[in-house]
């Protein structure tokens, strides 16, 4: 009698742990946005060292988010709130421009950008 119930106290505790973890851990979802910027050439050569300028606008002002690519071309950005962005890319001469739908809570994206 008392192996079973120790049996039914272990299996219950088992499966109250397992229900506690699973809303636990879906409350805290990442809202955070996560975007890749990845600048290239017009012969589609990585550029290294090129400034990236992320830019919404917003009701109050210019959400702004800046970086450089690193030797890959690519620069790498956490964004906080939701936003469609406006990207420009310069390499003193080279420029170029795109945009960025991180419109999503935890949404990624990937653009490419190339510079002329």
């Amino acid at each position: 009698m008392k192996t079973l119930f120790i049996k039914k106290a272990t299996f219950f505790s088992f499966v109250m742990l397992s229900f506690v973890l699973v809303v636990v851990s879906s409350c805290k979802k990442d809202k955070t946005c996560h975007g890749k910027v990845t600048v290239v050439d017009i012969t589609g050569t990585p550029v290294a060292s090129a400034k990236v300028h992320l830019a919404a606008p917003s009701v109050g002002g210019d959400v702004v988010y800046d970086g450089i690519t690193d030797g890959s071309g690519v620069a790498s950005f956490e964004v906080k709130l939701p936003a469609i962005f406006d990207i420009t890319a310069t390499k003193a001469p080279l420029f170029g421009t795109g945009i960025m739908r991180l419109d999503e809570e935890g949404k990624s994206a990937e653009v490419t950008v190339k510079i002329q």
